[in-house]
Parts: C-alpha cells; structure tokens; sequence
C-alpha cells in the first residue's frame, strides 16, 4: 500500500482542478460527453493514471485508496467522477492480458481504455496468432476520450457458439479505439456527461496476448492483491463510490439551500423547519453509513487479496453487497433532502436536481442494481449463484 501522502496529494489534485470540473459541467451535460477541459485537466494532473504503477509514471495507489480520488471528482460532478473511476479502472483489467500488451497499452501517456463487456450479438473467432472480432456494444462510459476499447464476444466454432458447461465461452479483447465507430445514442436523464454511447467495429484481428477469457480470467503476470482478487470483485466499489460523493454532494447543496430559503407562507428559513433537520440528519447518517461500509468492505478484500487468500462465493458476495447496499442507501438519503426541499429540488440545473437525476441514473448499472440482491442472496441461501457475474 502507498503512503498516505500520495493519496492526500491526488486528493489535493482533484479539489485545484475544482473550478475546472465545475465551470465545464454543464457543457458536459450538453454534449453528452466529459468536456474536454476537464479531460484535459485529469491528464494533466495524472488522474488517469492513478491505478498505474509508479515506473510507468502512475500513482501507485491501491484501489481502496483511489476511492477517495474518485469520491472528491463526484462531489464536484457526477458525469465527471464516473468517467474517472471508468478510465482510472482500465489498468485493473490489463493485469490479465499479456505483460507486453499491459506495457504498449499504458506505456503511452496518455492511454485511456473503457470497455463494455455485454457479450450478447457480438462473436469472436479464433485465428492464426489471435482472434477476430465483430460487435456492436452500448453504454461505453469515456467514449470521447478513449484510446483503447475493450468489448466481449461470444466464441464461435463452425458458426456456433462453443460451449464451456452451460455457458458459451466469451473471450475480452482489447483494441485501439480507432478500429471503433461511436453512435451516438446516449440520451438519458441523468449521467449525461458521462458519453456512454454506443460503439461498433467490424472484423477485428486482436492478437492474442490482448485477449483474456470472461467472466473470470486468470492473471497472466499480477502478482499480490491485483493478481489474486478476481476481476469481477475488484469492479464495483468504484463506481459505488462515484454514488457517495454524488450523494455528498446533494446534502451540501441542501444545507447551503436551508439556510437561504424561506417556502411561500413560512417567516422562518428552511433550516428552522424539523422536516429539513430531520431528513437532512437522516440522510447524512445514511451517506456516512454507506462511505463506512463501501471503504471497510473493500479494505477486506484489498487485505484478504494481498494475503492471497482464496475468494469464495461468500467473499465475492460480501463485496458486491458493499456496493449494492451502499447506492441504495445514498439513494434513499437524496431522495430525503429532495422531498425536504421542496420545488427548487426541481429546478432544472439545480444542483439537487441534478445529483437526484445523476444518482438514480447510476443505481441502474448492472453491477450496482437491485436484481444484484436476489444473486448474493442465493449465495447466503447456499444456492447457486445463477449469475456468471457476482
């Protein structure tokens, strides 16, 4: 683990780039895409790069540690610190490709991978030295600034899809994203800036060692916890993350509200009524519980994965509820402070209207929404899990 100081450092990074994020959030939202200022910032600061050895220029932070990085950028703004935590996470999944293809991937300076890993219309096909690949996938977060593209294809023998037990084999690849056509169909409520739209390519060749099996590959040179906890449990507490600060941010935006506000037919500010205090109280009980939570839970498998302890479907559930459990709860805390604070939480552009919209939005992500539960709770039933993804 990294000292402290060099997470205190990014932290301070990301609260000088503030008025950035800020002042270019709405033309994020606009555009449906992270404004470029902001990209630009990130990489100058070195944000991309965290999860980055320090050899190769990066920060060496562990990824409980990057989770107070991406918890300060979603305070900030939403679409920003997803976008963070989604490109900040490439590294995450090079540790199971080849040695050399991590190193020509990320030696660049400023390589950013995103990735969509629905498999489902997509195929791949063994050939000589690698695979080919064609698909079509959607929701790909980081779009606009992605240099390298990961996607997932079902395999195909013989024009069928081979079968590993009863799932069809699927093999990841990653590719640079010019090889990539961007349809833009990313319009949503919330989450705008985040540009997740789709993404197509056509007839790929991808070598081999820029490839790995899904949805539980083996690391091919990782060593400690980034090579010893299993891809799927490493994903999911960022992005959970991103849901705190999100939520963080809509109780500032409400208590800084209370105090100013005075409702039609009241002589007291908003603050004086014990609805305000009570949901806003609520609410940041609520927040703080689900931040405690989420960082504990992924102390533990930081921790169980640089002991090399094994992970079993208990373990691997135990985090994915972390991150289930820790959304829901910053949901319900926004929803408390936008009940409370009556028609300026509907306020197009206001800042708890915004962080309402951003944060149900996230809670849709296939990782972090409700048919999760009915998964880990087949696994505390000592069922079986019925889900490739845990």
């Amino acid at each position: 683990m990294t000292s402290g100081s060099a997470v205190e450092d990014y932290v301070a990074r990301v609260r000088s780039l503030a008025h950035v994020i800020r002042a270019h959030s709405d033309r994020s939202e606009r555009d449906s895409r992270l404004a470029p200022e902001i990209v630009e910032a990130f990489h100058e600061a070195g944000l991309f790069r965290i999860l980055l050895p320090e050899r190769m220029n990066g920060g060496g932070l562990t990824i409980p540690e990057s989770l107070l990085v991406f918890e300060e950028v979603a305070r900030l703004d939403a679409s920003a610190g997803w976008n963070l935590a989604i490109c900040a996470d490439g590294p995450i999944f090079g540790h199971f490709v080849g040695r050399d293809a991590f190193e020509e991937i990320f030696g660049a300076p400023r390589a950013v991978m995103v990735g969509s890993l629905n498999p489902i219309g997509n195929t791949a096909v063994a050939c000589d030295g690698g695979w080919r690949m064609t698909g079509r996938g959607s929701y790909l977060s980081g779009s606009a600034q992605a240099s390298w593209v990961m996607s997932t294809g079902i395999v195909m023998l013989d024009g069928k899809p081979e079968r590993a037990g009863p799932l069809p084999r699927m093999r990841t690849a990653l590719m640079p994203m010019k090889h990539c056509a961007i349809h833009e169909a990313w319009n949503v409520t919330g989450m705008r800036g985040t540009g997740s739209h789709d993404f197509s390519y056509q007839d790929v060749f991808v070598p081999d060692a820029f490839t790995y099996e899904w949805p539980d590959p083996k690391p091919t040179w990782a060593s400690g916890a980034f090579g010893h906890i299993p891809l799927a449990t490493q994903l999911g507490g960022a992005l959970a993350t991103v849901g705190v600060g999100v939520a963080q941010h809509v109780l500032d935006a409400f208590a800084a509200l209370a105090t100013s506000k005075t409702r039609v037919g009241d002589r007291a500010p908003l603050r004086e009524r014990p609805l305000a205090q009570m949901q806003l109280a609520q609410g940041t009980g609520w927040v703080r519980a689900a931040r405690a939570y989420l960082r504990q839970a992924n102390a533990d498998v930081w921790r169980r994965g640089e002991s090399g302890e094994a992970f079993d479907l208990e373990a691997r559930a135990a985090a994915r509820l972390a991150s289930v459990t820790a959304v829901k709860l910053c949901a319900q805390a926004v929803d408390l402070v936008h009940d409370a604070a009556g028609m300026s939480a509907v306020q197009v552009g206001n800042d708890i209207e915004r962080g309402w919209r951003d944060l149900h939005t996230l809670t849709q992500h296939v990782i972090l929404g409700t048919g999760r539960y009915e998964v880990i709770g087949r696994i505390m039933l000592g069922l079986d899990p019925a889900s490739p993804i845990i």
